[in-house]
């Protein structure tokens, strides 16, 4: 379900919001390279959630804070977890509800971080990779036969690694990937209210 077939061209072309996704990710990492690595002012200067400065009227961090990232290691996971997990959900819902969808779970992380948690300045597009994940368990449930036994488990399996990794890495944001993940489901009932082919099994 998981595996891509396609070459790189063929991939760019199937999956271009995926591809968008990583690419300004990617830029933004670049950047921050350039201008001296992942420090807080950096991080807040290209787009970071900053809770005071939203609160002086920069809503638009709602959104940015979800294209950057806190370190290396942060950019590579949520990189990895978006090429993986997002191109079959991009097929499946069509380009438009799929930046639909990535803009909900996006936006629905930073609100959620912003009323449940204390963190001042955060970054990461994690929120959207939990959000995948909401959707994928909410579609293995409700369209419980077309999913491949393997696939479900794969998915169970891999969600139940990332909360228990949130929970142990002191610096992860639980609120912001339990935010993203109930944002994901809740963006799954209402686009996938009825049954339908979902086209993972293929």
């Amino acid at each position: 379900m998981f595996i891509i077939k396609e070459d790189f061209g063929t991939f760019i072309k199937k999956y271009p919001i995926t591809v968008l996704i990583v690419g300004v990710c990617s830029l933004l990492t670049i950047l921050i390279t350039m201008m001296g690595g992942y420090t807080e002012k950096n991080v807040v200067l290209l787009g970071a959630y900053d809770r005071d400065l939203i609160h002086n009227g920069q809503f638009w961090r709602l959104l940015t804070c979800s294209v950057g990232h806190m370190s290396y290691p942060h950019f590579f996971l949520n990189i990895v977890s978006i090429i993986l997990f997002s191109w079959p959900l991009e097929r499946t819902l069509g380009k438009v509800k799929f930046v639909l969808c990535y803009l909900f779970t996006s936006i629905f992380t930073t609100i959620f971080i912003h009323f449940f948690s204390n963190i001042d300045y955060v970054a990461g597009s994690s929120g959207f990779g939990y959000g995948l994940l909401g959707m994928y368990i909410y579609l293995s449930l409700k369209f419980r036969n077309q999913f491949y036994k393997r696939d479900r488990q794969f998915i169970f399996m891999f969600v139940a690694i990332g909360f228990m990794m949130t929970l142990l890495i002191p610096s992860v944001s639980f609120s912001g990937h339990l935010g993203g993940f109930i944002g994901g489901i809740i963006f799954a009932a209402l686009v996938f209210k009825k049954e339908q082919q979902v086209l993972f099994s293929t």
